[in-house]
Formats: C-alpha cells, structure tokens, sequence
C-alpha cells in the first residue's frame, strides 16, 4: 500500500563527494542568477526592448518581470497543443523587441519563425528554465535561460547564457541574493529531503509559501552555496537518467492523455503534463492517494480570454512527477491510479 508522498517540492539533491560533470548550465558566456524571473528581468533591462513577446501560455512572473523592467508585454497565440497559430504577430515586431519562446516541461520549443524574426533584427530568448541542457538548441537563440534549481532541490539558482552577445554582460554588477530569504530557501529543501527520507511531519510547507511569496527579482547572483552544490558533488547523469525512464513508462501508460505524446525518447523533463476533463476532481483524487500534481498555468486574470485554446489548456493541463526521487513502482502506482479514476 502507498503510503509516502509522491511529488510536490524536490528536497535538498543528495551530493556524492565528486566533481561534477555539468551537462551544459555552465556553457560559454554565462551569468549565474538566483532566479529565472531575475534573468528575463536583467535582460529586459540590458536590452531596452519597447516590446517583449511571448506565448499567450505563460506563467504570471514572467509577466511581471518585464513589466519591472519598464517594458511592454505582448502575447502571440498557442493552441491547445501548445503550438503558435500563425506568424501573423510577427509582422508588428519591431527592431531591438525581445521575443521569448519556451521549453515547456523540458520539451523543445517548436517554432518555425525565428528566421522571419531575426529578419526584423529583434533579439529571441530561449526561456529553458523548465528544460536540461541536453534537449535544448542554444544555437537558435541569442540567449538561453535556465533554471537548474527545478531539477535539483536547491534553494536557487539559475543561468542566462550570451550566445554571441557577450560583451552585454561587461556592465553587470550582481549582488548576493538576500541572506534571509535563501536561509528560509535553503531550510525549506533541507526540511523536504528529511520529511522523504523518514517521514513525520511536513515543516516546510509553511516556510515555502512564505520564500515562494518573497522570490527575490533584480540584479542578484546564485548563491555561493547553490554553485558549489552544482560543481562539487552532484550526480547529473544519474538524474537525467531516472527522469527519462520515468517519463517513458508514463507515456507508454498515459499515451492517450499525455500532452506531448510523440516527444523526443531520450526527453529529460521537468514533469509529465497530462490533459483531462474535470481536472480539480483528478486532483484530489490524486492528492487522496498521496500523489501531489501541479498546474502550469493557471491564467485567469493573467492572459486575456481572447486566447481562448490557451486558456481551454489552462483548465485542462495537471502535471505528474517523474522526477529522481521515484522508480518504476511510483510510475506504475500514479498511471495506475488515474486509470481507476478516469474508469
């Protein structure tokens, strides 16, 4: 009988004593942030874009981020499969505007346009913070952002890279993320990793909405012990590993429900997105079996309702863990119970 909770916040990454192989955060020109929200920020900051494009799928920071930055937010159309439309949107782009595309879940971004917009001499920023390295074509971008912390169980940490723009990073002066809200970060992870390791209690959920709640966002770096986690100790290829076997047994399980079927089988994913009918009823139906699921994104009140197959998506997506901390047995066990459900 299962009884452990499966998904929700990752606990502090196990380290192994070693050096790490880094699978690509860490690639050419960098600059290491606490944050993703903080690197679109920055960016938009360096830039001076009038307009920042992006999916009418978004999460509600991103938005915020720009708007921070003293910029304008425009929107280009997603269906229901999370592809653009039409490249209509790219005729009003205009030159130096920032257009961002996303890596959902980990899965490439599929956008057939970036020629037309490279054209118009704006800048396009691959927003990989839900993706590892390894799926991820920097090469068709000018930047790259990523967010090894939704992969690792640290308390921060992200990276945006310069493809071939590197002298903007001259000017950037960053300073150390506030001392104590990485402590309050940092002991909501270590609390996570002893909970899935013995049990009792939940301390952290409390702590993590108040650090989820106060996200710093502006010029702050990686935190020095988030860095050294990542080049002194972790185990990246046993991590991608487990999370692809995982994601491919969910998919030969929940083939007809999965939101990107026909990915790519060497995927390394943030989590396994699934579309249903009555969302909020698999939900705690889930929850009831122990299994915690998450939605990305909820955008009521934050994306216009003309996006109607976006905001169709937003009622329907739920996300599953697939991450590290679970094997074959917790796979079987979540398609197993959404199989009873749906039945």
């Amino acid at each position: 009988m299962q009884v452990r909770k499966i998904g929700g916040l990752l606990g502090l990454e196990a380290i192994t004593n070693k050096p790490s192989e880094d699978p690509g955060f860490f690639d050419g020109s960098h600059l290491r942030l606490t944050n993703a929200r903080s690197g679109i920020w920055l960016l938009t900051k360096l830039l001076s874009p009038t307009t920042v494009w992006m999916p009418s799928f978004v999460c509600k920071v991103m938005i915020e981020a720009v708007e921070k930055a003293e910029a304008r937010v425009c929107h280009f159309e997603l269906d229901y499969d999370m592809r653009i439309n039409s490249s209509d949107w790219i005729d009003q782009v205009q030159e130096n505007d920032l257009v961002i595309f996303l890596d959902y879940m980990g899965y490439p971004y599929h956008a057939d346009c970036t020629k037309q917009i490279r054209e118009k001499k704006a800048w396009i920023l691959d927003d990989a913070s839900q993706a590892w390295p390894s799926n991820v074509q920097p090469e068709r971008a000018d930047f790259t952002l990523y967010s090894p912390r939704k992969f690792l169980g640290l308390p921060d940490g992200a990276v945006l890279c310069f493809q071939n723009n590197s002298d903007l990073m001259n000017n950037v002066n960053l300073k150390h993320p506030p001392k104590d809200w990485i402590m309050q970060s940092l002991a909501v992870v270590q609390w996570r990793r002893d909970f899935d390791r013995w049990g009792d209690t939940n301390p952290w959920q409390k702590l993590f909405k108040i650090v989820n709640d106060t996200f710093p966002l502006g010029p702050y770096q990686m935190s020095e012990f988030s860095h050294m986690m990542m080049t002194h100790g972790i185990n990246f290829q046993q991590i991608a590993t487990r999370r692809n076997e995982n994601y491919v047994i969910l998919n030969e399980l929940l083939h007809d429900v999965a939101l990107f079927p026909k990915a790519p089988l060497d995927m390394v994913p943030l989590g396994f997105p699934v579309r249903v009918g009555n969302r909020q009823h698999l939900q705690d139906h889930l929850l009831s079996h122990n299994i915690i699921s998450g939605v990305h994104w909820n955008l009521q009140g934050v994306i216009s309702n003309r996006y109607v197959e976006s905001h169709k998506l937003s009622k329907d997506i739920i996300t599953l863990p697939c991450d590290q901390r679970y094997n074959k047995d917790d796979m079987i066990y979540i398609a197993e119970t959404i199989r009873k459900h749906i039945r």
